[in-house]
Parts: structure tokens; C-alpha cells; sequence
């Protein structure tokens, strides 16, 4: 039987920034989603693998992520979710910078009064802006700027779907604005979340509720290009006394029992079911702090209608029972990577 890494891989700052340079920044990661910045004038901070980012809507309404760090003295710009009216300012010193990251403003930079100055070429210092994609909600950067194109790195997980959900399934994905969003922190390194969500074999022992209705034997694990996952086979329709949700038109009656649990390379763990999609983001903040950002979609402008309301809130309440169950079990194997009598198990 293969040996799982040992110990350090998950306790130590070194191995953490060395995984960021190694493996997160030169491929497509996730880490956050467009309905978090609907609006022009929208902002939204990230702490990821300790780089601090912005996530913003400009007025032309693009999508742009940035480091979230002034080009003056490197301090942090946004600090909390919001609109800006127009311009980002920082608290510091107030140098002002437009949404699309150009610097306009550098006041007193040459002492009172004065705003400009010679051999100061303010173009030279708008913010960093980082390649970004947006795929069904899910917003992706590269932070090297030299990954393959993104539609070749989503295009496995395209493929896969598309006979389950068809070419208009992604279309239909339908936002609540309530019950449709869970935020989970964890005192333990992202990849112990990444590594519990891919095996079904703690389902009879931490997940009781989950097991009775997807039990461990109806689970199949599959191995992908840049995903890899379980597949169950005994999916049941969510349902309730006004029926069940509206599923895709272009999923096959026959495969309404199954369901996939993949998690897309390195960081986004998804759930596609024939009638609701889950995503959640595994946000690295720091080589022991990780923050779990879930949503939940369903199908179409029906499923928002007022006869769905209790049925979504069950939904909700069902997987953040789910995935709430899973912090004591990361946390505790991230307490146990410290102790000398264990390094790596099998």
C-alpha cells in the first residue's frame, strides 16, 4: 500500500508559499464568484495563499482582479465588501486609482499642494491586475499571466458534463438570494479539505444522515485530466409536498439517479445533480487557515418561485449539515500532523 505525504506538507509556512509559487500560480485557481460583485463600482477583497487580492466590477462592467496593495507603500486598498461611487482611494496617503487600476491622483507627492512631480511617470504605477476568467459564476486567476488558455484548462470538465446537463445546462443556473450560500472556516491546511471532499469512505461514520440516502457502496471514485472525484448512483430528486425541483431539460431520465463530486484541480469541489449544482471554493489564507466558500444553484427561472421556498431552505440546510460535519475531521487530522508518532499514514 503507498504511504500519504508526511507531515510537513501541511505544517509548515515553507511547503504552503512553495505550493502557491509551484502549483497555484502558474495554473487557473478559483477563488471567489461573479454574483459577489453584481454591480459597476462593486469591490471585493480576497486573502489568498497570504496574497492579498480585489475582486472588482468596473464601469464598463468587467470583471478585474487586482493585488489589493496601494503601488505607494504597500498598503492594503479594500478591506471589506462594497460599492465605490467611483475611484479607489487609499487610506494611507490617498493615492486614487480608477477601476480599471490606472493611477489618477497622488496628492502632496511633492509636498503641500503640490501633485505632481518631475521623473514621476504616474502610468508606470497603476495596480497589478491579475489574468482573470469567469466560468458559470466562478471567477479563476492566473497569478504568472502564463497559463494555457483557460478554455483549455476547463474544457475536460466541459466535456464530461455536457452529456449530463447538455449544452444548455449551464445557462440555466439560477442564484437564490436566500438559502443558496455557505461559509465555512477551517483551523487546517486546504489540502486536507481537498483530500476528505474526494473519498466516500468516512460517509458511515461522519456523515450518518448523508449515508442513509447516498450510501459508501453506491460511490465509484473517477480519475480525470485536472479532475478527479466520486460518482454516486443513488441520487434522489429533492422533493417535498409541492414536488421536486426543475431539473435539466437535456439530462436523460435514465440518469436521474446520478450524480458527480469532482474536485477541478487544485481548489473547487463541485456536486452536479440533476436538479441543483454546489460549488465551493477552498480559499488558502495560510498554511493551517483555510476558508470554504459554498454556493448553491438550481435550474432555471422556476426554481426561484415562491412554491420552491421551503424545499431550497431544506436543500441549504441539508448540505450545511453536510459540510459542517467535516471541520472536526480536518481539524483534528491537522492536529494530528503535529504529533512525532505519525507522518503520513497510509
Amino acid at each position: 500500500m503507498n504511504r500519504a505525504i508526511p507531515n510537513h506538507f501541511y505544517t509548515t509556512r515553507e511547503q504552503f508559499l512553495e505550493e502557491r509559487e509551484r502549483i497555484f500560480a502558474p495554473m487557473w485557481t478559483c477563488i471567489g464568484f461573479a454574483s459577489d460583485i453584481p454591480n459597476a463600482g462593486d469591490v471585493y477583497p480576497v486573502e489568498f495563499m497570504e496574497l492579498p487580492l480585489v475582486m472588482v466590477r468596473d464601469f464598463d462592467h468587467r470583471l478585474r482582479v487586482f493585488h489589493n496593495v496601494c503601488r505607494h507603500r504597500g498598503h492594503i486598498l479594500v478591506s471589506e465588501p462594497g460599492t465605490v461611487k467611483q475611484n479607489i482611494r487609499c487610506p494611507y496617503h490617498a493615492w486614487t486609482y480608477d477601476l480599471s487600476g490606472c493611477l489618477l491622483r497622488t496628492p502632496h507627492i511633492g509636498g503641500f499642494g503640490i501633485n505632481k512631480v518631475e521623473n514621476f511617470d504616474q502610468s508606470e504605477f497603476g495596480l497589478n491586475e491579475i489574468a482573470t476568467a469567469e466560468w458559470n459564476d466562478l471567477i479563476f486567476v492566473n497569478l504568472t499571466g502564463t497559463a494555457s488558455s483557460f478554455d483549455a484548462f476547463i474544457s475536460p470538465l466541459v466535456n464530461r458534463w455536457e452529456p449530463l446537463w447538455g449544452k444548455t445546462g449551464p445557462d440555466l443556473l439560477r442564484l437564490p438570494k436566500q438559502h443558496s450560500r455557505i461559509h465555512l472556516d477551517l483551523n487546517a491546511n486546504w489540502k486536507l479539505a481537498v483530500e476528505n471532499y474526494l473519498e466516500a469512505y468516512h460517509l458511515p461514520s461522519v456523515h450518518p444522515a448523508l449515508n442513509r440516502v447516498s450510501p459508501l457502496q453506491d460511490h465509484d471514485i473517477h480519475v480525470s485530466d485536472r479532475f478527479a472525484g466520486q460518482i454516486s448512483h443513488c441520487y434522489n430528486l429533492g422533493s417535498g409536498n409541492d414536488g421536486h425541483f426543475p431539473v435539466f431539460p437535456e439530462w436523460s431520465t435514465d440518469k436521474f439517479k446520478e450524480a458527480e463530486y469532482p474536485v477541478l484541480f487544485p481548489n473547487t469541489m463541485l456536486g452536479i445533480q440533476p436538479d441543483h449544482l454546489f460549488v465551493m471554493v477552498v480559499i488558502p489564507e495560510s498554511f493551517d487557515r483555510t476558508r470554504e466558500e459554498t454556493r448553491l444553484y438550481y435550474v432555471g427561472d422556476e426554481s426561484l418561485a415562491p412554491q420552491f421556498d421551503n424545499l431550497r431552505q431544506e436543500q441549504h440546510q441539508f448540505w450545511s449539515e453536510v459540510f459542517a460535519e467535516d471541520i472536526s475531521v480536518v481539524t483534528s487530522m491537522q492536529a494530528g500532523r503535529a504529533s512525532t508518532g505519525f507522518d503520513g499514514g497510509v
